[in-house]
């Protein structure tokens, strides 16, 4: 038998002010993180301890496999020395991992799974496991994957967000970027934004004559009405035929985190757009995935 110490049950203004740190436009209700047994099982469990704390929100840890004791034991274990014992939950489900995760994610109504993100490493790219690459398509949440998850987490020092387009959802995923470093004392917020060829032919072809701003005069505009004292902030236009080329960029940049826009699955639209749709096979860093949310 496990005894954990009593959770720290937070004061209402404790819970006021973390309904006020928002990764998205709203708070997360409920977290689920995919959970087995591997060598960074720990430490993917305590990044997402962190994130729990910080949204006050409860944990789901979610396992694809049947019930037993011992592995039960190990989970608990595990969450009375991160401190979790009163505020997360275990759910286990046979089956295959994605099937198994997404249907906790329906049945517990979870809006952030987390995950780690890799199968294999290799000196020049992290290539997007099977578990991960599976939630990329289908699950029909935000997601917050870990390619170098850490048993002591800290919050992102310095986030990139990635673009492929100058819609609304683009905009409010930069907009959270930014409001994520500014309450967690991030340092840097770099907006990318990935133009294919065709389109920057297009957008020469369009020109600017009918009062349409450019795309570089748009990104300077969303730098310009979010100025942080404290924050540094900066755009990088890159174009080119294949998305792999900003796979690179984001892997030279030293991100902590990457911020992304995509598409609800299921939608009559593609998950993720052409200049981003890489991601589901190569991951330079860990990375956040905003839904454009139904209706």
């Amino acid at each position: 038998m496990i005894f954990c110490r009593p959770c720290r049950w937070r004061s209402e203004s404790e819970l006021l002010a973390a309904q006020n740190y928002r990764i998205l436009p709203g708070v997360y209700r409920r977290l689920g993180v995919a959970t087995t047994f591997s060598p960074r099982f720990k430490a993917v469990l305590a990044e997402s301890a962190r994130v729990s704390r910080a949204l006050s929100a409860p944990l789901y840890l979610i396992h694809a496999d049947t019930f037993s004791p011992e592995k039960q034991e190990r989970f608990q274990s595990a969450l009375c020395e991160l401190e979790l014992g009163g505020k997360a939950e275990v759910r286990f489900e046979p089956g295959t991992p994605v099937e198994a995760i997404l249907k906790v994610q329906r049945d517990a109504e979870i809006d952030l799974l987390i995950a780690g993100a890799l199968e294999t490493e290799s000196v020049h790219r992290n290539f997007t496991g099977d578990v991960a690459r599976g939630l990329l398509r289908n699950a029909p949440c935000d997601l917050l994957l870990y390619t170098e998850p850490r048993e002591d987490p800290k919050a992102p020092d310095d986030i990139l967000v990635a673009i492929p387009d100058l819609t609304e959802l683009s905009h409010r995923v930069y907009n959270s970027a930014l409001d994520l470093a500014e309450r967690r004392g991030g340092r840097r917020v770099n907006l990318l934004y990935v133009q294919t060829t065709f389109a920057e032919a297009k957008e020469k072809a369009r020109g600017t004559s009918n009062g349409t701003p450019s795309t570089e005069d748009v990104l300077k505009s969303w730098l310009e009405e979010q100025q942080r004292s404290d924050i540094e902030l900066d755009y990088h236009l890159l174009r080119g035929n294949t998305g792999f080329t900003a796979c690179e960029y984001i892997q030279a940049s030293g991100a902590d985190l990457v911020m992304m826009p995509s598409q609800m699955p299921g939608s009559n639209e593609p998950v993720f757009a052409p200049a981003l749709d890489w991601i589901v096979q190569v991951i330079p860093a860990n990375l956040l995935v905003i839904r454009e949310a139904r209706g």
